[in-house]
């Protein structure tokens, strides 16, 4: 059984080493090291998160992945022969039975493959969900120092909400919430949101230098990004958001130049497309990176690819990171009809990459190798909140505007909206009836929790639906760079 995949794990358990990606992804697995001891004459089971595929290129091999993991090897099908027989009962797997060589085993064990019998898969994605979810390493914050915008986007959430600016009172008030948390975190993450945030740069200037100055005073680490509309990306901005230190951009274009203006236009029926992609031009040299969120429904998915042409007629390719963003009808502001089935996304979701690839926009397709999720987002983060212009604090971005979503407020903090804030975390995938017997569950870990509240049953991940498809091809060019690393050797 050859692994594509390193394990190297720490004493604490922390990291897990994956040679595919050829980064270091954290993993709580403490539990299991616990447990471990000589395996021999112990009992070992199947894991629930296994998958085997066929591969393409030899009929004597297959594929194995493991969600839980996230290992990725292959295994002569003689061998698969042998684990498959012995489990087919549920009956345990013992390591003294002759049927089966300590190599195999062994091999089996070191990516998850099988466990130890009085393991409990479903305890270990506990432990992890629960330790990550109340983490004090970062406390983040998404700050809407405005819902005013200069655009009227069709799908826009927050259509209807009072666009008021953020008063000097909550200001202050984000500002001693941020040095409050000074004694128990390592980091502060901001993320500028809207309206449209460009439209309130001196709010963004106010809070960011006072922050500054807390995280340089309290040796913390400090990273900040925006969500912006890119319509007022201009010169003088993009040098006032280097100077904030702003490390990443998020810029929404919906297509090709008609469809966009059509879905993103200013309030007053006038273009957008031109002047975004004139000021990421201009500004290329100055600007942090920035993922370019193309927003994919019924209306515009046949012109999502063509996004990619867009982009080199712009000459940005080596600046923006493109990917399609999920349209969903929230708050009701838009209509159900208009949204794909998740499903259909996530089908649309890897044509587009492997578009990317095809263009040569990237260089392979490991960067789409899985992640495991420990919580999901922010919002199921004990250590992470929104706050809107009047000072409320909610969990998810989608509630900005949304009083009945608020859970308190920084200038008043006598009423909490407790049922909110437990809906949001105490949800538990893995004692969710459906959740719990899935075996991509690590990769998604209950989808959306806004999604979970709003009783939408379509929240799964991406890679429920495509697993197989990203797996396969990964497979095929580690094996490729393994032949390639094989003759450079020689």
């Amino acid at each position: 059984m050859s692994y594509f995949l390193k394990f190297s794990i720490t004493e604490q358990g922390k990291q897990l080493e994956i040679a595919v990606r050829t980064i270091c992804v954290k993993e709580s697995i403490n539990i299991l090291l616990l447990t471990l001891k000589d395996w021999r004459g112990t009992s070992v089971k199947k894991s629930n998160y296994n998958f085997f595929y066929e591969y393409a290129d030899d009929s004597n091999k297959l594929i194995a992945y493991n969600s839980r993991t996230n290992a990725l090897a292959m295994i002569e099908k003689n061998d698969y022969v042998k684990y498959e027989s012995f489990d087919d009962n549920n009956v345990s797997i013992d390591d003294n039975n002759v049927s089966i060589d300590d190599r195999l085993v062994n091999d089996l064990k070191r990516g998850g493959f099988l466990v130890e019998d009085s393991i409990n898969e479903l305890k270990l994605l506990r432990y992890n969900m629960l330790s990550n979810r109340h983490s004090s390493q970062t406390f983040a914050l998404t700050i809407a120092p405005t819902l005013d915008c200069d655009f009227a986007c069709v799908y826009c959430y927050e259509e209807g909400k009072k666009h008021g600016y953020m008063l000097k009172e909550v200001q202050e008030a984000i500002v001693k919430s941020i040095e409050n948390q000074t004694k128990f975190v390592e980091g502060v993450n901001i993320t500028w949101h809207g309206g449209e945030p460009l439209l309130a740069l001196d709010i963004i200037e106010n809070i960011t230098k006072q922050v500054l100055q807390i995280c340089e005073k309290n040796d913390m680490k400090y990273s900040a990004g925006i969500i912006t509309n890119g319509y007022n990306l201009t010169k003088n901005n993009v040098l006032k958001l280097k100077e904030l230190k702003i490390g990443y951009l998020q810029i929404t274009l919906d297509g090709t130049e008609k469809i966009h203006n059509s879905r993103r236009p200013l309030r007053n029926g006038g273009p957008t497309f031109e002047k975004i992609l004139n000021n990421i031009q201009v500004c290329k040299e100055l600007l942090p990176r920035v993922s370019l969120r193309v927003n994919v429904d019924k209306e515009n998915q046949e012109d999502m690819i063509r996004v990619l042409d867009v982009i080199r007629e712009f000459d940005i390719q080596d600046i923006v990171t493109v990917y399609p963003g999920y349209v969903e009808p929230t708050n009701s502001c838009y209509s159900k009809n208009n949204c794909l089935e998740y499903s259909d996304f996530a089908k649309l979701e890897y044509k587009f990459h492997n578009a990317l690839l095809d263009e040569k926009l990237v260089s392979n397709i490991t960067y789409k190798y899985p992640y495991l999720r420990s919580n999901v987002c922010g919002a199921d983060n004990a250590s992470s909140f929104v706050v809107d212009p009047k000072g409320n604090l909610c969990k998810c971005w989608s509630d900005i505007g949304r009083d009945e979503y608020s859970i308190n407020n920084l200038l008043d903090f006598k009423s909490t909206n407790t049922n909110v804030l437990l809906d949001y975390m105490l949800y538990d995938p893995t004692m969710d009836e459906e959740c719990r017997e899935c075996s991509v569950l690590p990769l998604c870990m209950g989808g959306c929790p806004r999604r979970r509240i709003d009783k939408i049953v379509d929240r799964c991940s991406a890679y429920k639906y495509v697993l197989e498809d990203y797996i396969q091809q990964i497979a095929d060019q580690k094996q490729v760079e393994n032949k390639s690393h094989a003759c450079s050797c020689c």
